[in-house]
């Protein structure tokens, strides 16, 4: 598991004490730390959250004050990432971008686990690295009657709204390959007919915004899947301890195996490429027509 740490350069003696304590207590855990901002730290910190399962947020005295602090906070509630925080003083506040409303209650409520001290990260490291992080099971009494035949049945129903969840996937990606498909033939269209250049060259600026649009919602629809699919795959190796077979657990050992010639790219990652191909075209285009304007509207 990799834990990235939120922190305060005020308290970096301590953070470091408290990491060589988690390390301590969970040593398969690797704890990823940026101990100074230097040039481009932003950038370092995006890919440390993204590689991390758990962002452990260690609450300084003055880490409710910070804007880098809060920034951080920002990309791993963007990312999706399970965020703990533990005050290293209980007087210690919490930022105001962790608190939020209900949607539908409109209580005040906190996008965070907050935890008492590093004993209880350690725990929930330890029962994530044992699978014991989700209970999928209703009641203990139930789980010990629960019969073979009866999980079984459940975990068929779950692994087919798995494959239905691609299917629709594969539809979104066909409905924005068709619009694209669409907003670029009605381009070429209006650019080869009769008229004047400057009405044309308005008429492309005016369809790529849509299609730049377009493909930005056609990327998070992409994540969202990609999030949720992984989700699924995690609730059905959980299911599969308690089979015969942990098949979906060994496909995924096979095809991260470190002998594999060709490394795996996930569905996600490569299904993202598209969109983002799209919105360079729209903005190459976009170059190109703005140049055109320029110079069109000298020379008149």
């Amino acid at each position: 598991m990799n834990i990235f740490i939120i922190h305060s350069g005020d308290d970096l003696e301590l953070i470091r004490q408290k990491k060589d304590e988690l390390c301590a207590k969970c040593g398969k855990a690797r704890v990823l730390l940026l101990e100074y901002r230097r040039p481009f730290w932003k950038r370092e910190a995006k890919r440390l959250m993204r590689q991390a399962q758990m962002i452990l947020y260690l609450v300084g005295r003055n880490s409710a004050k910070s804007r880098n602090i809060d920034w951080e906070l920002k990309k791993a509630l963007k990312y999706g990432k399970g965020i703990v925080c533990c005050k290293l003083d209980p007087a210690y506040s919490l930022n105001a971008v962790l608190r939020a409303r209900d949607p539908f209650t409109h209580e005040p409520i906190l996008l965070a686990e907050e935890v008492e001290s590093i004993d209880h990260v350690a725990d929930i490291v330890m029962n994530y690295e044992q699978g014991r992080y989700i209970n999928i099971f209703n009641a203990n009494d139930r789980e010990e009657e629960l019969t073979q035949a009866e999980l079984f049945e459940q975990y068929r129903l779950f692994t087919e709204t798995s494959e239905a969840l691609v299917n629709r996937r594969q539809n979104v990606n066909s409905f924005y390959i068709t619009a694209n498909t669409a907003l670029i033939t009605i381009a070429a269209t209006a650019f080869s007919l009769n008229g004047d250049v400057l009405s044309k060259i308005l008429i492309t600026l005016a369809l790529t915004v849509p299609g730049i649009l377009l493909n930005h919602s056609w990327k998070k629809i992409l994540v969202a899947y990609g999030i949720t699919n992984s989700s699924k795959m995690k609730i059905i190796s959980l299911i599969e301890k308690r089979l015969a077979a942990s098949l979906y657990d060994a496909e995924w050992q096979v095809m991260s195996n470190q002998y594999n010639k060709t490394p795996y790219i996930s569905f996600t990652d490569g299904e993202k490429s598209l969109p983002v191909i799209f919105i360079c075209l729209y903005a190459f285009v976009d170059v190109i027509c703005v140049c055109a304007l320029i110079y069109c509207l000298a020379w008149r």
